[in-house]
């Protein structure tokens, strides 16, 4: 706060004599230097004695005196974290009347709070608010220790509901001004803040009823209030809870949390609960508080403090107590009128009129339906248990009637937003006003579809809630809605179900008619007796009346009558003609303005004009036939039948005569005419029998048509059936559509319930009413029985001939059992193909004939075949018996068979029989050209081996293994076949082949027993070299057999002397010298030219592999070889000349002659390391490549050469193994010489393999080791010879 000592309009004046100049004239008193000499010192002691006594004496009056004038005003006040002893405040506001001086103002300790006298607690107010110009800010933030919780709890309740309340401060503050600081200043103020004024002025933003409590407490409440805060304080309270009341009835509990009661305007938004209520008085005044709020009318609740919580768990006494004398009038009104009731439908309408209550019939309604929408943010359950309405219906704002109803049970879906209930039997009241608007009404209600009219009234309910059962009265609703109109009951049209004739006079008919009326609407109507006319194309036939008629919604059965001449009009006769014949016609009901004697009623009944079929005759006159197929009907066409027929009238019905017409899908079957001398009389409602004949139409394509579109009404699969037409028609349908399937069965399931169409003239009487008229019936129901299948064959016999022309036979083998002259048997394998899509079995009465050239050669006896659809019949047969009828011409087949690659037989027979599908079908007939493989002149022979088991006087005797391919499909055992060798046109010598088994298309082995015989002519020498040499070459020899004879069968035998065999003699499978083994070897490297061409001998022994069966005939050999080394380079070439050789078994052992081992000039290192590896090897692996020439002794036959044995074997020998054992034996002698000491010595050298290798003169190096100064000298071996060991 500040201060100033000096008054506003005190001025000093200093050295005056500066502001104006005049003219010179004594100094005055206080100019002289001796005055201020003496005046200074003592001004200064004076000033500091005043400066003393202002800062210390005046000053603090001063301040004193103007802090006691200044004023406090707050201007906001906001308390938070209130606690039952503290709270943390802040207070913002001005200080004025402070002085002039700037200050600082600091409160330095406590300050006291009271009010009305009565301290309520402390605060320390930390900080310094500054002052200047007489007034100052203050911005204080403390806490607050409540010292007298009573007191405080009083003034917190005061303070909510006062519009002020004035705070006196007392404590002590400081004050810093003009540089010096006044301490402990006495702080006394009164200070005046305006309060909450009991928050008046709250209005309803939100009112919501979500749902219902989950806890159970009741409907949950939601509600923003408006509340305006005319206070400077601003005070957060947390957790705020008020009680909500209507008329002293407590309605629940709202919850504001996390709430601070802001300065101004502010939104609440409150959740909680409306309570249960329990007591009719609690339930009434809730039930009114609701309505009010449905019918927008404003209604006054009262919102009381119950419980706040800061914290929002702990209450505050003080707060708690101030709240709860909270009182707030809250208007509660909804912000528009509520139309609850969107629409509403009435439901089955029920009128019951009489010409006594024809302005006020009876109502009932089932299943009223309204729909409604409870307000937004309603949505706690609620049922709606009873209902009360009063209503006035109203049509272009014209009053039509009215009801008024008292409560009605009734149900509610919230999900859905209807109430459903049932008005009671209630007058439909029609003031005399509205009779015509009513009679229009009635007649827009019965022609029209719908009706639209309007319903505006009260609804009162009665509704179960979770706070208990209210009751919601005068809610208001305009709704609009409709009625479906009767639809001059056409919509459908009536159905006449019945119409029976119960008498017949000669002039009229009498019917019963009942009638179907269809009420297409919910509306019931009970009008009493109503008549209307019968017209049929516009012209009046008579009547129909219905006695009392009553309509409900739905279906109504109406019995009515009805009287009618049919001979009075062409009109009459043609609806009588239709009535009979079943086919019905359309007629019309209409109304007249006295079809009814209900006066409201008479312009609705007088607009029907409906239309209706009226149906013919439910029973038929001709109840069913029967039709039996004779034995003699294919022959003259005719059949029998019985019909019933029916007489569907009341009265007796003759029949005088009958002209008829029977067809089947247009297709006629047959006719039965006849005149009735003694007619037949059908008694009323009863049956009678007519025997007939019939002429039947057995026409094929009929019957098919008949048969195939019977199967089809009767639902059978027709798959299988029109496979069957399609065969028929050149087809192949899938085989699959025939399993099971059984033609007969078929047949007799198809033919059940045939139904016939039958058109005639006939005579009849009725009663005594006599009439000739046409009448057709479809769907006569004929039977047939087993007899239907005699004319299975008709159709059958010749798909089955199709079938079997269009099959194909093939045989895969035929093998002739035991060839004899005439007749044999025979195993058949083949297969009938392409039979088509049935199974089927194939009888053979007949013999099968067998032509070649036209010519029959022989018959077999077949068996039955059974053929498996699609895949024909495998024909598998063993033991057929076959029969020559024409040896020559068999003969001729054979020869012709056995030298071609292709024959033809024709295959033919009569009279088969082809049983399928549960049918038999005979008389077929097949013939078939059949194509089979030839032998081709047996060009597949192939010899495969043979072994030469001797050599004799006779010649050379062997046996040859051969396989022969049969191309043909004939085969056969031959118990001995000849033939004859020959090779270049001469002939070699027999050759027998016994038991030659001829496998149709098959391949067999068999041996042949040759000889090749001496023979003089020059050429034999030179054909058996040729044999020997292309065998040891792995080149074929041709040969050729030339058939000799088959013994014992003529056609065989004739057959084996055409054939010509062309084959070729194998070469050796296998090399012809398998291995050779060196049993010794002898070289010479002495000789001048042996450095490179060595002289060898060695003796070999070669393991062959030539086709003698007890060793080769070799008497000499030579040979021609390449020598290689380990590595399969050439190491030289050895060429010997023939040397005698042994022969024993396979193996043949010669010496060769002496022959230089020729070393290429650009082999010599090779050469060089193939003798140094010798040298050092134990063994040795050398190869030999080239030829040998042989000698072959065939005794009888000659010797022959043969040449360019070719050879290429590996061959091992025992290496030198670098002569490792040498022994010293002796010294013979020592001497000296010119080149130094000469010793002679006796050695032995162990040479451990098979090799004589004559060396010469031999000059070694000699010493105790290898090294080249380890030498000591040379020895000298002269005529050095290294034989074995």
């Amino acid at each position: 706060m500040a201060f100033d000592i000096r008054d506003e309009d005190d001025h000093i004046e200093e050295f005056d004599e500066y502001d104006d100049v005049k003219q010179p004239s004594p100094p005055r008193f206080y100019r002289r230097r001796k005055f201020w000499i003496c005046c200074i010192p003592t001004t200064i002691i004076t000033t500091v004695v005043a400066v003393i006594l202002a800062l210390y004496v005046i000053m603090p009056k001063i301040a004193q005196g103007l802090m006691n004038k200044a004023s406090i005003n707050l201007s906001q006040i906001d308390i938070t974290a209130p606690t039952a002893t503290s709270m943390d405040i802040v207070m913002k506001g001005e200080m004025q009347n402070t002085g002039p001086f700037h200050a600082d103002i600091t409160f330095p300790g406590t300050v006291y709070v009271s009010w009305n006298g009565i301290e309520l607690g402390t605060t320390e107010i930390p900080g310094t608010s500054k002052a200047a110009g007489g007034r100052g800010d203050l911005d204080l933030k403390s806490s607050f220790t409540v010292t007298n919780a009573t007191a405080f709890t009083e003034f917190s309740s005061y303070m909510l509901n006062a519009e002020s309340f004035v705070w006196h401060l007392e404590g002590k503050l400081n004050v810093k001004a003009l540089g010096h600081t006044v301490k402990n200043l006495d702080l006394k103020k009164d200070i005046i803040v305006s309060a909450f004024h009991g928050l008046s002025g709250v209005a309803i933003k939100k009112f919501a009823l979500p749902g219902d409590d989950p806890a159970g407490r009741g409907i949950t409440i939601e509600i923003d209030t408006e509340v305006t805060n005319p206070s400077a304080i601003q005070m957060y309270m947390g957790s705020l809870t008020l009680a909500i009341s209507y008329k002293d009835t407590l309605m629940g509990y709202v919850t504001s949390s996390e709430l601070t009661m802001v300065r101004g305007a502010q939104t609440l938004s409150m959740k909680g609960y409306l309570v249960p209520q329990t007591t009719p008085e609690g339930l009434a005044i809730t039930s009114e508080m609701m309505s009010r709020y449905i019918a927008n009318v404003m209604t006054e609740t009262i919102a009381t403090g119950f419980e706040v919580k800061p914290d929002g768990v702990n209450s505050v006494e003080w707060l708690s107590a101030a709240v709860k004398n909270l009182k707030l009038t809250v208007p509660l009104q909804s912000p528009q009128p509520l139309q609850l009731i969107k629409a509403l439908n009435l439901g089955a309408l029920g009128l019951v009129f009489t010409p006594d209550t024809a302005y006020q019939p009876t109502t009932t309604s089932t299943g009223v339906v309204a729909n409604y929408a409870l307000p937004d943010g309603f949505g706690f359950g609620i049922q709606f248990t009873q209902v009360a309405n009063s209503f006035t219906l109203s049509r272009n704002e014209v009053p039509i009637a009215n009801i008024n109803s008292t409560y009605n049970p009734s149900t509610s879906d919230m999900n859905a937003g209807t109430l459903t209930f049932n008005l009671l039997a209630t007058p439909l009241v029609v003031p005399d006003a509205s009779q015509q608007p009513f009679q229009e009404f009635n007649r827009d209600l019965t022609v029209g579809a719908n009706l639209g009219f309007n319903v505006v009234g009260f609804a009162s309910v009665y509704a179960n809630t979770s706070i208990g059962t209210v009751n919601l009265v005068n809610i208001p609703f305009n709704a609009s809605t409709e009625l479906s109109g009767l639809q001059s009951l056409a919509n459908p049209a009536p159905a006449i179900t019945e119409l029976q004739v119960v008498a017949g006079t000669p002039t009229d008919l009498t019917m019963a008619i009942t009638v179907v009326i269809v009420n297409p609407s919910s509306i019931s109507l009970s009008a009493g007796d109503i008549v209307l006319d019968l017209m049929y194309k516009g012209v009046r036939l008579g009547t129909v009346t219905m006695p009392n008629l009553a309509i409900v919604p739905g279906d109504n059965t109406v019995l009515a009558s009805s009287t009618i001449d049919p001979a009075a009009s062409p009109e009459g006769l043609e609806l009588l003609t239709l009535y009979t014949s079943g086919a019905g016609a359309t007629v019309s009901i209409k109304g007249t303005p006295t079809s009814t004697n209900v006066e409201s009623l008479s312009l609705a009944f007088g607009a029907l004009d409906i239309s209706s079929q009226m149906p013919g005759l439910q029973s038929k006159l001709l109840a069913g036939a029967s039709l039996v197929v004779l034995d003699t009907t294919l022959v003259d066409g005719l059949a029998q039948t019985i019909v019933k027929v029916n007489n569907p009238f009341v009265p007796p019905m003759s029949i005088l005569s009958i002209d008829s017409t029977i067809t089947y899908n247009g297709a006629s079957l047959g006719t039965v005419v006849s005149t009735f001398s003694t007619p037949p009389v059908i008694p009323g409602t009863g049956q009678g029998d007519i025997t007939a004949s019939l002429a039947m139409n057995t026409n094929p394509e009929d019957l098919i048509k008949l048969i195939r579109s019977q199967a089809e009404k009767n639902g059978l699969d027709l798959t299988a059936f029109d496979g069957l037409l399609a065969i028929k028609n050149g087809g192949n349908p899938d085989s699959s559509i025939f399993d099971g399937f059984n033609v007969a069965d078929f047949v007799i399931k198809a033919m059940a319930g045939l139904s016939v169409d039958i058109t005639m003239t006939t005579t009849v009487k009725v009663g005594d009413y006599q009439v000739t008229m046409p009448y057709t019936q479809t769907g006569v129901s004929t039977t047939t029985d087993q007899t239907i299948l005699k004319l299975i064959p008709i159709v059958g016999t010749p798909i089955a001939q199709l079938l079997v022309e269009r099959s194909k036979l093939a045989f895969d083998s035929i093998k002739i059992l035991s060839p004899a002259e005439t007749s044999f048997q025979t195993d058949i394998v083949g297969a009938i193909t392409e039979t088509g899509p049935l199974d089927a079995e194939i009888v053979f009465p007949n013999p099968v004939t067998i032509s070649f050239n036209g010519k029959p050669i022989g018959t077999m006896m077949m068996p039955t075949v059974k053929a498996v659809a699609n895949k024909g019949a495998e024909l598998n047969l063993a033991g057929v018996p076959f029969t020559v009828t024409d040896l020559a011409a068999f003969t001729d087949f054979n020869i012709f068979a056995l030298n071609n690659e292709k024959f033809e037989w024709t295959i033919a027979t009569t009279g088969l029989i082809v049983n399928a599908m549960g049918a038999s079908m005979p008389g077929v007939t097949m013939t078939k050209t059949v194509t089979l493989d030839g032998f081709n002149k047996l060009a597949n022979l192939e010899l495969t081996s043979y072994i030469i088991n001797s050599i004799d006087d006779g010649g050379m005797h062997l046996v040859i293994s051969a396989s022969l391919a049969n191309p043909s499909t004939i085969g056969m055992t031959i118990p001995v076949s000849n033939f004859n060798t020959q090779s270049h046109g001469l002939i070699l010598g027999p050759a027998v082949a016994t038991g030659l088994t001829l496998v149709p298309h098959g391949t067999s082995t068999f041996a042949l027993n040759a000889t090749i015989a001496p023979n003089s002519s020059p050429m034999i020498g030179a054909i058996l070299t040729g044999i020997f040499q292309n065998a040891i070459g792995g080149v074929p020899t041709p040969l050729e057999a030339q058939g000799v004879g088959a013994p014992g069968v003529s056609w065989l035998d004739k057959a084996i002397q055409s054939l010509l065999l062309h084959t070729n003699l194998p070469p050796l499978p296998v090399p012809p010298i398998e291995s050779v083994n060196i049993d010794a070897m002898s070289m010479d490297f002495s000789c001048d030219t042996c450095v490179w061409a060595p002289t060898a001998i060695s003796t070999i022994t070669a393991k062959t592999n030539l086709p003698f069966a007890n060793g080769a005939p070799i008497v000499q050999l030579s040979q021609s070889v390449d020598i290689l080394d380990k590595n399969g380079e050439v190491v030289g070439r050895l060429e010997t000349p023939l040397a005698p050789a042994t022969a024993v078994g396979n193996t043949v052992t010669t010496t060769t002659p002496a022959a230089p081992l020729q070393v290429a000039s650009g082999s010599h290192d090779i050469y060089s390391a193939f003798i140094g590896d010798l040298n050092l090897a134990d063994t040795y692996e050398l190869g030999l490549r080239g030829t040998t020439t042989s000698v072959l002794n065939l005794g009888v036959l000659g010797m022959i050469k043969v040449q360019g044995i070719k050879l290429d074997v590996k061959s091992s020998i025992q290496g030198l193994q670098g002569l490792k054992d040498v022994k010293l034996m002796s010294i013979a002698g020592i001497g000296l010489s010119d080149e130094g000491t000469k010793v002679t010595s006796v050695v032995k050298i162990h040479n451990p393999s098979k090799l004589t290798l004559k060396l010469g003169n031999m000059i070694l190096k000699a010493g105790l080791d290898t090294t080249p100064s380890g030498y000591s000298g040379k020895s000298y071996m002269n005529d050095m010879v290294l034989v074995p060991g």
